[in-house]
């Protein structure tokens, strides 16, 4: 019996699914954030857990993996020298491929044919697709990039709090809100700085939406300001030359409503999710 195995290890969590060789889910599994910035001794045994979770699901043992056919997917794969580390890894499988999580997406969106997606999720990606050709655009980590991401917006969330705090921008129910988080205590919020991570900082992302649409005027502008990022994103992918582009991730939805028309009817809708496109790369037929 052959099986595949699709993994997308991102900023916020970590998903797996096994299907057998027509493509039937036997199993699948999530556990939380995986990806390059945890670095390779983190990040394998994360990997292995994700998998065994979905093959114990599936009924299969350690001894069956040797007839698993896997595709990893990882965040932040760019990262110099983290491919090499991966490969140098003893695999347990038939076969195993890595690639970034962006590539999978693509290619799960557009059953595996050329064509681009915009990841907005903890960080933010575009990938595209043309004969066969990849090409990326932003997504170099935060907080260097990644904007219009949960982690942007996050950080913008704190960094307009501040500055309500401060007086230097009008307070509003929104910065009061971020503010309290941390209890007011502001040398607090500076510590917590010092060790959060890109998933810290989303997890103001869903504050920022709801306050957006109540209609406070510091969240509104912070939304305005990730719309401007994602309307020029996707106006330089079509620029590229590509037919199709989806938008996809955790924020794609909350973004969808707030984008100018010109922008939204140029968007496609996605044919299937990243780890069918893991799927896909470890050799399933769909």
């Amino acid at each position: 019996m052959v099986y595949f195995l699709g993994v997308d290890a991102g900023g916020s969590h970590c998903r797996s699914r096994l299907t057998d060789q027509n493509g039937r889910i036997l199993g699948s599994a999530e556990i939380g954030a995986a990806n390059a910035r945890i670095g390779i001794a983190n990040l394998w045994p994360l990997l292995m857990q994700v998998t065994e979770l979905a093959c114990q699901e599936a009924g299969l043992n350690k001894n069956d993996w040797s007839s698993v056919h896997a595709a990893f997917g990882i965040a932040g794969l760019s990262r110099p020298g983290l491919q090499r580390a991966l490969e140098e890894m003893p695999s347990p499988f038939a076969a195993i491929r890595y690639t970034g999580d962006d590539e999978i997406a693509n290619i799960g969106a557009h059953r595996g044919h050329d064509g681009a997606i915009l990841i907005l999720g903890t960080g933010s990606i575009a990938h595209i697709r043309i004969d066969g050709k990849s090409e990326t655009l932003g997504g170099y980590g935060f907080p260097i990039s990644d904007e219009a991401s949960g982690a942007w917006l996050g950080l913008e969330s704190i960094r307009h709090s501040l500055r309500a705090y401060d007086g230097r921008i009008q307070k509003t129910i929104f910065t009061e809100r971020v503010i309290h988080h941390f209890s007011d205590d502001i040398l607090g919020l500076v510590a917590w700085m010092d060790a959060a991570t890109a998933t810290d900082y989303a997890l103001f992302a869903p504050w920022v939406i709801e306050a957006g649409i109540e209609g406070d005027p510091v969240a509104y502008s912070i939304i305005q300001k990730a719309v401007a990022y994602i309307e020029n994103f996707i106006e330089v992918i079509f620029q590229k030359g590509v037919a199709r582009c989806c938008l996809m991730g955790g924020l794609a939805a909350p973004f969808m409503p707030w984008l100018s028309n010109h922008i939204s009817c140029k968007l496609s809708p996605s044919q299937g999710d990243a780890l069918d496109g893991a799927l896909i790369l470890s050799g399933l037929k769909f």
